[in-house]
């Protein structure tokens, strides 16, 4: 039997609805053992379907903005947390043995499974997040310190690290090591292309709220909206504020247009349903800019330079959108990246070391 560990940390839901898909795959491709240590939503919404260990929580960022300033003062105990989580995991390697240990932005894990010779996988894309922005001639202002500090040292661990890291993409990328290996987006197998517009504007916020409120769609007034994730008070009269749900499907059928934050997976999301999108990146933080900068590459949509101009980003799709919506059904990407993960896992799980 093959044993998996999961270590996954989820300020957001991004994370979690990705390795929902993959533990799902895991499971239908034969006998294995799964274990789970998360923190934040990870462990929320995962503890409900699998075995779960809890992780002490250590946010990005309070206050609802992301900047160096933030990031540090909600930070100042992560030292002491950090060592508190390291110490643990180690503890459940010893005692659990997995065959592979699988790292989803959680950086406890890395240097117990690395000391005790467990071979180690990371879902991970800072390589491509680091080498597309130099390609588009660095940040642009205000992600400098998201850039410079935070991907480039996420992208130095893996290099570091894992024996392997999976880098799921909607661009590949040239010239990185081998280690690297670029997969398709991960989406979960209910997301599938919606075959005709809806008529509504359908938001999807991220699950750390972060900017969140500052999305204006105030010009849509008129407008259907409806809202999934954390409300927003910038909306038409009528909107309809669902909350957190990852039952979506319903009401992604209802979408002509989609506005989403620019993480990664509901990037995967958007493109998998090929409906046209605006992004709207955090402010200052470069993955979500480079995110944004892609889904326009690609014709899927737009990325708001602000999240004050949202609403009238959504009407200049809705104004030429025959034009998207062409361009968003004629999209190439492959979405089965889940399926692609769990495959390597599996045979990874045999193929010791991995080295």
């Amino acid at each position: 039997m093959r044993r998996y560990l999961f270590c996954i940390v989820g300020v957001g839901a991004g994370n979690t609805t990705r390795n929902l898909a993959i533990l799902r795959q895991l499971k239908a491709l034969g006998d294995c053992e799964i274990r789970i240590a998360a923190q934040g939503n990870a462990r929320r919404l995962l503890e409900k379907e699998y075995d779960t260990v809890a992780l002490r929580d250590v946010g990005y960022t309070s206050g609802g903005t992301f900047s160096a300033f933030q990031i540090v003062k909600s930070n100042l105990s992560f030292p002491f947390k950090f060592f508190q989580n390291m110490k643990q995991l180690k503890s459940i390697m010893e005692n659990y043995q997995p065959d592979v240990v699988i790292a989803d932005s959680d950086f406890y894990c890395l240097r117990p499974a690395k000391k005790l010779g467990i071979p180690l996988v990371s879902i991970n894309n800072s390589a491509i997040i680091v080498e597309s922005i130099k390609r588009d001639g660095g940040p642009p202002a205000g992600c400098g310190f998201s850039y410079n500090v935070i991907e480039k040292t996420d992208y130095w661990l893996q290099r570091r690290f894992p024996n392997r890291v999976l880098c799921p993409t909607v661009e590949t990328q040239d010239g990185l090591a081998s280690k690297f290996v670029q997969i398709p987006p991960m989406v979960r197998e209910e997301i599938t292309p919606v075959e005709s517009p809806g008529e509504e504007v359908v938001v999807l916020t991220g699950g750390s709220g972060i900017d969140a409120d500052k999305i204006d769609l105030s010009a849509l007034q008129g407008k259907k909206v409806r809202v999934l994730g954390t409300n927003i008070s910038r909306v038409p009269e009528d909107t309809n504020q669902v909350g957190f749900t990852l039952d979506v499907m319903e009401h992604f059928r209802q979408a002509r247009v989609l506005v989403m934050q620019g993480g990664f997976s509901s990037i995967s999301e958007a493109v998998a349903l090929r409906i046209p999108t605006v992004v709207v990146p955090i402010e200052n933080h470069a993955e979500q800019w480079a995110n944004g900068r892609a889904v326009e590459r690609l014709g899927l949509g737009i990325s708001a330079t602000n999240p004050s101009e949202t609403g009238d980003a959504v009407l200049k799709i809705l104004n030429d959108y025959d034009k998207y919506w062409k361009a968003a059904q004629s999209l190439t990407v492959e979405t089965n990246g889940h399926l692609v993960a769990a495959e390597h896992l599996w045979n990874w799980a045999e193929e010791k070391p991995l080295d």
